[in-house]
């Protein structure tokens, strides 16, 4: 390829990027969707959106650290559209940070999610986070693209293990194959914009940049496990599921989605099956809405 034409293209690669982060913004900030009555604010602010090859030979090695049923994007694509469409691509993730309102509320709670937290489970988490998966990949798919987001496919599952359930496709992992942040003591995902967040992501087979990933380890943003002195997110479990030796998944499960969990949920104002969630661990910490690891560098 002439150096010209190969400068062409990275310039309309960027460009093509840049139009994806601005409408996945303008989804976030004009979708009635991404708003309560009931709480009179959105349930997430402005999100940050960055990309992954899909060919990043870390989605091949999460096959060893999360299970050999995790797939890999060249897996997304042929099984959304059939054996040999792979070609090469992206993944796009998103971080949704929790609006300040909802997050204030939950800092006040000691044994349970807050009200506000409950109707964020159920209209933003299931709703919300649903219609953005569905307006990316539409978009995407508008331009001549293929796409799809694996957690609205109907081979994508969790799986309970010894350890606690997982899952075939780990917004988590992806996000920080994306650059976005790395894991933490609670197995929360410290992004720029904290851990009280959501994610979401989207395989394309448009070929985009990829934003680099600086961390300096897969728990780089956790202050504990960089620092060694945190553990605030220990003292905020009601269940105590988590210690200087990590996350008891199944006990965080078993709180998160029970039955007591349920009847709150619908008490609040949202969905019993959506259970309230919690998010002690993730508000009233250091690493609510920022990257704590910032100011100790």
């Amino acid at each position: 390829m002439h150096p010209d034409s190969a400068a062409i293209n990275e310039r309309a690669e960027e460009e093509q990027k840049q139009l994806i982060i601005e409408v996945m913004k303008a989804f976030v900030k004009e979708s009635p969707l991404n708003w309560s009555d009931v709480l009179q604010g959105p349930y997430y602010d402005e999100p940050i959106i960055q990309f992954a090859s899909a060919d990043d030979p870390l989605f091949e090695e999460y096959k060893s650290i999360i299970g050999p049923g995790h797939a890999t994007p060249k897996e997304v694509i042929e099984r959304s559209f059939g054996s040999g469409t792979y070609n090469g691509g992206s993944v796009i993730s998103i971080v949704l940070p929790i609006h300040e309102s909802i997050r204030k509320a939950n800092r006040q709670q000691k044994d349970r999610a807050s009200r506000e937290w409950a109707l964020l489970r159920t209209f933003g988490d299931e709703y919300f986070l649903k219609a953005a998966r569905i307006h990316l990949t539409d978009y995407l798919k508008n331009l001549g693209r293929l796409a799809a987001a694996p957690l609205d496919t109907d081979w994508y599952g969790i799986s309970s293990t010894e350890t606690g359930p997982i899952s075939n496709w780990s917004e988590r992992h992806v996000a920080y194959a994306a650059g976005l942040g790395t894991f933490s003591l609670n197995d929360g995902f410290i992004s720029e914009k904290g851990i009280a967040i959501r994610l979401l992501s989207v395989v394309t087979d448009l070929q985009l940049p990829s934003d680099p990933r600086s961390a300096a380890s897969h728990t780089g943003n956790c202050l504990l496990c960089s620092k060694g002195n945190c553990g605030v997110c220990i003292t905020r479990c009601p269940v105590q599921a988590i210690s200087t030796n990590g996350h008891d998944k199944i006990a965080c499960m078993k709180f998160v989605y029970g039955q007591n969990s349920r009847e709150w949920a619908a008490q609040s104002g949202g969905e019993a099956t959506s259970g309230a969630g919690c998010g002690l661990c993730q508000t009233k910490v250091p690493c609510e809405s920022r990257n704590p690891m910032r100011n100790t560098k």
